[in-house]
């Protein structure tokens, strides 16, 4: 998202806050966007809530409603398009799919994939798009089936569990251990800004790490720090992560 439409979604989110008289609802947001909304809603006295299908979904939509509206009276426009996998897809595949149709990705949510199922979630006013022009991800056909919000699969998130000797909390000095790749790569990395703290830009080689920390990398995921409490006899640090598939 350029900075540009960052900005002009927040500015929408703040006259919403300031003229609150009915539900407002927004696009897809990911988890660094929900982070930077949260720090200038508080500063208004409104309800809001994210929400992205159920209950394990990263990118939310936001509603930003008055008192008088129960938060089970919200008619979120959500739903999702399921399909069987039949071939080799994952979450890259779909993605490249759908943005070539010209589809933005503020109107997309988690896309989820299993050995047997498929799943994207919508904003409901493209539902309709997808389902008549998507009929094919890398060469294989797929038949897409709309479900409504109520109807919309759990996927269990997939980890690796990975434990690693640093020499120190750096950031620089960790991120390669745990996605397997040289120190060197790793400052290049951050130097390109491909590197995000708790979904935070990272600008600086020598930023501390500390216990539930997520790590993100760009083209190589993310990752949750468990632990790092214990230490090795040459006083090194064991650090416990999380790599998430």
């Amino acid at each position: 998202m350029t900075d540009k439409k960052e900005n002009y979604r927040l500015t929408r989110i703040e006259e919403a806050c300031e003229n609150n008289s009915y539900p407002v609802y927004f696009d897809f947001f990911d988890e660094r966007l929900q982070m930077k909304i949260e720090d200038i809603i508080k500063h208004y006295n409104v309800q809001y809530l994210f929400f992205g299908g159920n209950e394990n979904a990263q990118r939310q939509m936001l509603c930003i409603f008055p008192d008088y509206v129960a938060v089970s009276d919200l008619e979120w426009p959500i739903c999702s398009l399921v399909f069987e996998v039949k071939g080799k897809l994952d979450h890259r595949n779909i993605l490249g799919t759908l943005m070539s149709l010209g589809i933005t990705r503020d109107l997309i949510g988690d896309i989820d994939v299993s050995e047997k199922w498929g799943q994207i979630i919508v904003n409901e006013r493209i539902a309709d798009f997808i389902v008549n022009n998507l009929r094919q991800i890398n060469h294989t056909n797929i038949d897409l089936k709309v479900k409504k919000i109520g109807e919309i699969l759990i996927f269990e998130r997939q980890f690796e569990q990975k434990e690693i000797v640093i020499a120190s909390d750096r950031l620089d000095g960790a991120i390669g251990k745990i996605f397997g790749h040289s120190r060197q790569l790793s400052l290049d990395m951050i130097r390109q800004k491909k590197v995000r703290l708790n979904y935070q830009e990272v600008t600086k080689k020598d930023c501390r790490l500390a216990q539930g920390d997520i790590i993100s990398l760009r083209g190589k995921g993310k990752a949750r720090i468990i632990s790092m409490d214990e230490k090795t006899k040459k006083g090194n640090i064991k650090m416990i992560v999380e790599i998430y598939k």
